[in-house]
């Protein structure tokens, strides 16, 4: 199990009294005022904030939305990641307003929709999408708008008040600092991925955010800068991202984009990352591709064999044996921790033999979002590790079920949905897994997703599409049934003897697998398949 010592670095961690997002920045603010809590490049100059400074921001912009008249409204949020989105995350909460992220991949009308379904009367953007939000303000789909570039102005118009207005300006912000939380109360709107169908609004409380932030961070144990890469409307992103390392009191650098991740990991010099497999398969796949390219591949094998054998009788040489490799990654990075979706033993393996561990966990946005993880010291690469400390989960006909302080308060404007989902406080997943002896999750599939064949046989696609996934040269796959039988949709390079390997590859497959459960079709297609932005792939 795990040693005593982990636990001594948490900042935060003996104080399980804090259950809201205010007593998170207050704590931080008054036990290390000047740690630096957010680092972000600004004109290819690298930009710190203290968590003093940061408290200090979120009180001022707090401030000037409650003198605009704003406080229990819907405000909306639109932009790429930035301190300012994060700021204006943290402000319209503890301003007592209720936070709207909104998923800067989707079109204009989409944005619209969500806009108008959620009843959004303020939206709050980055400048990089001043021309989509002027058109929502000119069709009345949002009744205020403010962009981030303004935030200095409406600091000072906070600020630069008149002499006779001082007192009740120090009034404001005491009233602002002593307020009471209503910990249970709606503070987030997240609206879901939607791989097979529309989007729904989550509702999430603070307590469900902190319930689940603060079982995260006691599982998985992080000591140095974090890379903040997915993007924040992304609950795992936020929570794990945001929320988790800050009980740490460690800081966040802040990645506007997979755009600049490269160079990012050579600025920021990271010592963990959280991530979605795709990327962590994407890490694994340059690594070895590199190593081909460079006619290095057989040694790349041989040294992770020594390494291995070496690990076996208590010997760790994969720092100076993988040293050009962990270069390209900062130099740093030690962990990565992969949730959304699930992630291949084969690439958590592949990277922990070369210094980087992976730990693989599982969650679902309505439950804000982590359900489980593995830890660092006790982990099984093909499970999603332990149950959180903040849930109970069980397995009800093969699907998992969820009850705990972590779970929503339900779908917005969805009464149905909500009553379909939840029962006596369990949140129904739609995921198959199953607990081993030890208390390990593991997940199989999607109960939406299972193909029933004509025989009466029952069949996860990601089952085989793990397996066809660590095929060399299959990018992506989809596995679904058609005429009664399995078949399989892959992305690949489109050569004729590429695509002839893939296929040897699959019968070879299934001469192990059941009869039922052999590929039967195969088909290739010339582009990716479509993604939502968390880059799961869209099944229909």
């Amino acid at each position: 199990m795990e040693k005593k010592k982990r636990l001594t670095n948490y900042p935060l961690y003996e104080h399980t009294h804090i259950t809201n997002v205010k007593q998170l920045i207050e704590e931080n603010a008054r036990r290390t005022p000047d740690h630096l809590a957010f680092r972000y490049l600004f004109q290819k100059e690298v930009k710190s904030v203290t968590y003093k400074q940061f408290y200090e921001d979120v009180i001022g912009l707090g401030l000037f939305l409650r003198r605009q008249g704003f406080q229990n409204r819907k405000i909306a949020l639109l932009g790429e990641n930035s301190y300012d989105w994060i700021l204006t995350y943290f402000a319209t909460v503890l301003s007592s307003n209720i936070i709207v992220p909104i998923d800067k991949e989707l079109s204009d009308d989409e944005i619209g929709n969500l806009l108008s379904f959620c009843d959004a009367e303020v939206l709050i953007h980055s400048e990089l999408f001043a021309n989509t939000v002027q058109k929502m303000f000119r069709k009345g789909q949002v009744q205020k708008v403010f962009s981030m570039k303004n935030f200095p102005t409406f600091f000072e118009s906070v600020k630069g008040i008149a002499p006779d207005e001082k007192a009740t300006f120090q009034e404001d912000i005491a009233v602002f600092q002593k307020e009471e939380v209503d910990e249970d109360a709606v503070c987030s709107i997240i609206f879901t991925s939607g791989t097979t169908g529309k989007p729904k609004g989550v509702m999430l409380s603070q307590r469900n955010l902190m319930a689940d932030a603060f079982a995260s961070a006691r599982y998985v144990y992080l000591s140095g800068p974090s890379l903040l890469t997915l993007p924040l409307h992304h609950t795992f992103a936020f929570t794990a991202g945001v929320l988790g390392v800050s009980i740490y009191g460690l800081p966040i650098c802040i990645s506007k984009s997979l755009r600049t991740f490269k160079s990012d990991l050579q600025t920021f010099k990271p010592q963990h990352i959280f991530l979605v497999p795709l990327y962590v398969e994407t890490l694994h796949k340059t690594i070895w591709n590199t190593a081909r390219q460079q006619k290095r591949g057989k040694l790349l094998k041989a040294l992770i064999m020594f390494s291995n054998l070496a690990r076996k009788c208590g010997l760790d040489f994969r720092k100076k044996l993988f040293h050009s490799i962990l270069e390209q990654f900062g130099g740093n990075l030690e962990l990565l921790v992969s949730g959304g979706a699930p992630l291949s033993s084969r690439f958590a393996k592949g990277l922990e033999d070369i210094g980087i561990q992976v730990l693989n966990g599982y969650g679902i946005t309505e439950c804000a979002p982590v359900v489980a993880v593995n830890r660092n010291q006790y982990c099984r690469n093909e499970s999603v590790g332990l149950p959180l400390s903040c849930c109970d989960v069980k397995i009800e006909d093969g699907e998992i079920w969820v009850k705990g302080a972590n779970v929503m308060l339900g779908y917005y404007h969805d009464e149905a949905a909500t009553r379909e989902t939840l029962e006596d406080g369990w949140f129904k997943t739609g995921d198959l897994g199953y607990l081993d002896e030890d208390g390990f999750l593991y997940v199989t599939g999607r109960k939406k997703n299972l193909v029933i064949l004509s025989n009466g046989e029952n069949v996860s696609p990601e089952e085989l599409e793990e397996k066809l996934q660590v095929i060399e040269h299959v990018q992506e796959v989809i596995v679904y049934e058609k005429d009664g039988s399995l078949a399989a949709e892959i992305y690949a390079e489109n050569e004729e003897e590429i695509q002839n390997k893939i296929h040897e590859s699959i019968l070879e497959l299934n001469r192990k697998l059941p009869v039922y459960k052999r590929i039967q079709r195969i088909f290739f297609r010339d582009s990716e398949f479509e993604k939502t932005t968390t880059k799961k792939i869209k099944r229909q």
